[in-house]
């Protein structure tokens, strides 16, 4: 399965150790225009393309190492205490991101682990790794009467953005909000409300642009005490297949530059969390474009 296109090839853990856009990066997210790529890849083979994703542990580990247990505590409620246990990672290699991603096929919802086989990509999978809620609610962009407190927080997001509740740094400054158990209600619930918004776009579900995420999962926020009986692990999976088919595209098409968007750290071993890699792919495996 692997995907070929052109002559030259880099290896998954070569010469050239591919780093997301943190503070390992040269460039800083904020320093990239809002409708472009992020610059922060690179590649040091001639006529290979420049691997880029906003995908960041860094980030998500810096605004939860800043939560009171009270905020901590407000995350276990709404089914998402599993990312509380992942590691602040700095480097995410996205070399072997792009060979894995090449080896997944989408039509049987499998990845092909060379002479380990095949193993299936299940919401159960996503699951075991990330402990997010797997509800029994499937998560659509369906139009509801929004609630009084997502009124508050759109409220609040477009005093901070002009991309309003798209806006992850608008979520970012919610978190870091003083909430506490004398806080509003209404606060509370816009802070669980901001969390989801927040982890989905830096983790779950990052998309291609700066300080953009697409709230396509609107009306699984609309009562906050119902969020963890939505199916979260099929949102993460199904925009995981979305990314799959827009990598191989890419990569057919030779853009010089290849963003990587959705969870494509699931199909990584697990140096940044607590689990233990459910498979082990040699990282010296070879991506060809």
């Amino acid at each position: 399965m692997v995907f070929v296109g052109m002559d030259n090839h880099f290896a998954a853990e070569g010469s050239a150790r591919v780093i997301n856009q943190d503070t390992m990066s040269e460039f800083s997210p904020d320093e990239l225009d809002s409708d472009g790529d992020c610059s922060g890849g690179s590649s040091d083979v001639p006529g290979t393309p420049s691997i880029t994703s906003r995908l960041s542990l860094l980030k998500l580990g810096s605004v939860i190492s800043k939560f009171s247990d009270f905020k901590k505590q407000l995350v276990r409620e709404i089914g998402f205490d599993g990312l509380l246990r992942i590691k602040s990672w700095q480097k995410i290699n996205l070399k072997y991101s792009a060979y894995l991603m090449d080896r997944v096929d989408v039509d049987s919802s499998v990845i092909n682990l060379e002479g380990q086989g095949m193993l299936e990509l299940t919401d159960k999978s996503v699951h075991s790794i990330f402990a997010i809620p797997r509800g029994e609610l499937a998560i659509g962009p369906e139009c509801v009467e929004p609630s009084e407190a997502c009124i508050e927080y759109t409220r609040f997001a477009a005093s901070i953005s002009d991309k309003g509740t798209h806006s992850l740094k608008a979520a970012e400054a919610y978190l870091l909000r003083d909430i506490t158990a004398q806080s509003r209600q209404i606060d509370i619930q816009c802070f669980k409300i901001a969390f989801v918004i927040f982890v989905v776009g830096h983790v779950l579900a990052p998309s291609a642009k700066h300080d953009y995420i697409t709230i396509d999962f609107w009306a699984a926020l609309n009562d906050v005490s119902k969020i963890r009986k939505w199916n979260w692990c099929s949102y993460l999976l199904k925009h995981l297949f979305h990314a799959v088919r827009k990598f191989k595209s890419d990569v057919s098409k030779r853009n010089p530059t290849i963003h990587i968007v959705g969870c494509h750290l699931f199909l990584q071993p697990r140096p940044w969390s607590n689990e233990q890699a459910t498979w082990n792919v040699s990282k010296d495996s070879t991506f060809r474009v």
